[in-house]
This record gives structure tokens, sequence and C-alpha cells, in this order.
């Protein structure tokens, strides 16, 4: 089996085990050995959490032989996701991806490193799906869509054919995404909005249709 840290020690990052652990179950031979989290979060260290323990902070990685060990990335938020994951490569840090055994996906559609797909998504025919993006419980991705590193998909979001999504973009729960749009590097998408028109990077936008409602 391959060693696996997830860097997140949350309730999101236990999720991330249970897709891990449910890999393993539908798998003939076991894939991954979920050895621990780390996290920066000093309260958290030395905690376990599922069963998984909290080995340390990011440095832990400059400390410890890490070339037979694998790497996932489980916070939310892409900015920070982003600094974690540059850092774990700095350090020579190899990623791992997780798709839950319960995903439709096309084979002529592809997953970067990092990237991680939980239960219940359907992706349909020749999306681009980058590195180290979350996508979460119980959404739809629609043809020639692409998706930018680096972003969080939330639950129950619909993104219709020909989308493309910037890097680092933040798609609140249940957001809906009309074909052929575009948003912006870094924008969030507020829960339940839906984008009529292309937003530009670095805003917020909310309702329905969605508008700006700030600068990032």
């Amino acid at each position: 089996m391959k060693k696996l840290i997830l860097f997140g020690a949350s309730n999101f990052g236990d999720e991330i085990v249970q897709l891990f652990r449910d890999i393993n179950k539908a798998s003939h031979t076991p894939q991954w050995d979920i050895i621990g989290f780390l996290d920066d979060n000093l309260e958290v260290i030395g905690k376990v959490r599922n069963g998984i323990p909290v080995l340390g902070s990011k440095e832990w990685i400059t400390k410890n032989d890490i070339s037979e060990i694998y790497f996932v990335c489980v916070i939310g938020n892409p900015k920070i996701k982003a600094k974690v994951v540059n850092y774990l490569k700095s350090n020579g840090a190899k990623f791992a991806s997780g798709v839950h055994p319960s995903v439709i996906i096309s084979e002529t559609s592809t997953i970067g490193e990092g990237t991680v797909i939980t239960a219940g998504n359907i992706l349909t025919t020749n999306i681009k799906v980058g590195n180290h993006i979350i996508i979460n419980l119980a959404c739809t991705v629609g043809h020639y869509s692409i998706i930018g590193d680096y972003s969080t998909i939330n639950p129950g979001i619909n993104i219709s054919g020909d989308v493309i999504l910037g890097e680092g973009v933040l798609l609140g729960t249940n957001a809906t995404i009309l074909e052929k749009m575009k948003v912006g590097d870094y924008s969030i998408i507020g829960a339940g909005a839906v984008v009529t028109k292309e937003i530009p990077p670095n805003v917020t936008a909310v309702g329905i249709p969605a508008k700006i409602i700030k600068q990032n």
C-alpha cells in the first residue's frame, strides 16, 4: 500500500479519510495506508481523528523521510490551499488523487494531481479537472468544462457544459453555473447563486442572477 498524509485535520479531512477508506474497500487490494494528518493549528497536534493521528505541522516534512509518502491538501480555502501545496512542493512532496467509487466520470475526462472527488458526483465528457481541487458531494459537471487548479466545489453544485473556472475559484453550496460561462481566478460564488454572465477575477458574486458585491 502507498502511504498517505492529509494536510488539514478538520471535519472535512475526516470525510477524505473515509473517501480513501472507501477506495480501499472497492479495490481487490487496498491501495492506501493513511498514516496521519498534518496541520498548522498547534491545538490539534497529537490528537487522533477517526483513528488517524495528527503528526505535526507542515515542518514535519522537513524532519522526516517523505520519499515514500503521498500527500493531499484538504483545505477548502483556495488561497491557503495554494500556499500549503507550494510549501509541500518546495520540500519535495508528491501528491495523490482520490475519486470515490460512486463517481461517474467518462474516460475522456482528466483529473490532476492532489485532487479529490467525493461521493455522488457526475462528470460527463471531455472535462479537464486541474490539480489540488476539491469536488464535494453530489455535484454535476458538464461536457468540455475546465476547472482550474486549487478550486473548491462545494456540495450540490451544477456546472453546465463548456464552463471555464479559473484558478482558485470557490463555489458555494448549490450554486449553478450556466453553459459557456467563465468565472475568473480566485473569485467566490455564493451559496445558491446562479451565474448567468461572466464573472471577473477576485470578486464575490451572490444571488439569482449572480451579482458582484465586493472585490476580494
